[in-house]
């Protein structure tokens, strides 16, 4: 059945609500808009059926790209480059230069490791996870700073890890092409209009540690570009007496320790974006938290490298940059208002009520602010984007998330680091197949997550 790129405007609060708890719409959470006239909008995927059943129940649908169609023509596009960037490079460094088309899950692992070698392994240093993935695969993150200490600021960046966003970790490798560039070579690096100094690179390398663990679901990536390009998940194989296609696969970004078991903790009327369903196409939550190789892996990153002080998961599509947290409305007056608190188990997740919010201290929203406005002004300088500045939550509460895990933990254990995390979710929903938009797009993307990441690095202490 053909599915589609859509724009669905709704009456109110909860037919949107509906659209996840009735109509198991795929909506993209975080482009949700208020028109003058009132109702919600929000951009979604649907299949032709259920655009049928919204329009019965007086939804408006605007009808956009049939994505599995125009994923295909993207697939063609993706296989045709990778070929003909394979036939003309001389080294396999160039080959893996991101910006000249996708690049395929071999190319994103050629390049880490061309980033840790001579001469850059004076300040790189490539690090093998521990966890194979359920097809075999071994992944690698690349550590990027010059000198030991432990009272360094570590700053970590996820990518990769929803398999259909292909260019999340076409991100990731350009900035560390362009930072070990940099720092080699005693350069600045200009992106549109933001420029980072050649001293503000060196502080960021001899001052802090940055971790780049760019392709996290290589399995899933591989099967959204070779034959499924809406796959959201990775390959966990179906489990018994499930044989049906959407049946294999977990949602990486569910599956963390956070609220994983969401029906015990949020009101049974909240439209929370997972799912404990195994044949969930989408947002299976998997068999138990941190089941998976490829959450283990993200995981034994915190747990490994303890100076982590920030997160950043890169993410499509919305042009946001999100912080904590992502299962209620934040507030900063009533500490014991919180997700550990069980008197609140079964009241949280509805949007704008006052029964629950999320407690965080004052001190850590600012800051987690403040960072994320200077990523915003960062983007801006490329080509003019603004991206939103907004707490994960939004209508659609999640749980299970890298961004709500990493800032939960030193809340859970007080011996662990505080983490201030973020998601950035890039590009824009105008774009056809927005999730993996032409790379014509993606390559100016690319530029203003990069320049966001650099400002990070810079602004973070």
């Amino acid at each position: 059945m053909a599915r589609y790129h859509v724009k669905i405007t709704g009456k109110d609060y909860d037919a949107m609500a509906d659209l996840v708890r009735k109509y198991k719409v795929t909506v993209a959470r975080h482009t949700v808009e208020q028109p003058k006239k009132g109702g919600y909008t929000v951009d979604a995927h649907a299949t032709s059926s259920q655009i049928r059943q919204l329009k019965a129940a007086g939804y408006s649908v605007r009808q956009r790209e049939d994505v599995d169609k125009q994923g295909k023509a993207r697939q063609a596009e993706f296989k045709k480059a990778t070929k003909s960037r394979l036939a003309v490079a001389r080294t396999m460094v160039r080959a893996t230069r991101a910006g000249e088309g996708y690049l395929d899950v071999e190319a994103v692992e050629a390049a880490l490791a061309a980033a840790a070698a001579s001469p850059n392994d004076t300040f790189t240093q490539l690090i093998t996870l521990p966890h194979q993935t359920w097809e075999g695969r071994v992944c690698h993150a690349l550590k990027i700073g010059k000198g030991n200490s432990s009272t360094r600021p570590g700053i970590y960046f996820l990518g990769g890890v929803h398999a259909r966003e292909w260019g999340s970790p076409d991100i990731l490798i350009n900035f560390v092409q362009q930072l070990t560039q940099a720092y080699r070579t005693h350069s600045s690096v200009t992106v549109g209009s933001k420029n980072f100094t050649a001293a503000k690179i060196k502080k960021v390398v001899e001052e802090k540690d940055i971790y780049v663990f760019a392709q996290a679901n290589p399995d899933g990536r591989r099967h959204s570009m070779m034959t499924a390009s809406m796959w959201r998940k990775n390959r966990r194989p179906a489990p018994a007496g499930h044989s049906g296609a959407s049946c294999v696969g977990v949602d990486i970004n569910r599956n963390y320790d956070f609220m994983w078991n969401f029906p015990q903790f949020f009101d049974p009327a909240a439209p929370v974006a997972n799912s404990t369903d195994p044949c969930h196409p989408e947002i299976y939550i998997g068999p138990s938290a941190i089941s998976e190789p490829e959450t283990k892996n993200a995981v034994w990153m915190f747990d490994t490298l303890p100076h982590v002080r920030y997160f950043i998961d890169v993410h499509s599509y919305s042009e946001s940059i999100l912080y904590t947290w992502g299962d209620d409305d934040n507030q900063t007056t009533q500490p014991s208002m919180n997700f550990q608190n069980p008197a609140f188990d079964g009241k949280r997740g509805i949007a704008n009520d006052t029964v629950y919010r999320e407690y965080i201290p004052s001190a850590d929203r600012k800051l987690a602010v403040q960072l994320a406005n200077g990523m915003r002004d960062a983007i801006k300088a490329v080509r003019g984007r603004v991206y939103s500045v907004q707490q994960s939550v939004g209508l659609y509460p999640t749980a299970g998330t890298s961004d709500d895990y990493a800032f939960s933990r030193h809340l859970v254990d007080a011996n662990k680091t505080k983490v201030l995390s973020y998601t950035i979710e890039w590009g824009s929903p105008d774009n056809p197949t927005p999730f993996h938009p032409p790379y014509s797009e993606m390559k100016k993307i690319i530029q203003e997550i990069t320049a966001a990441l650099f400002d990070f690095c810079v602004r973070a202490t």
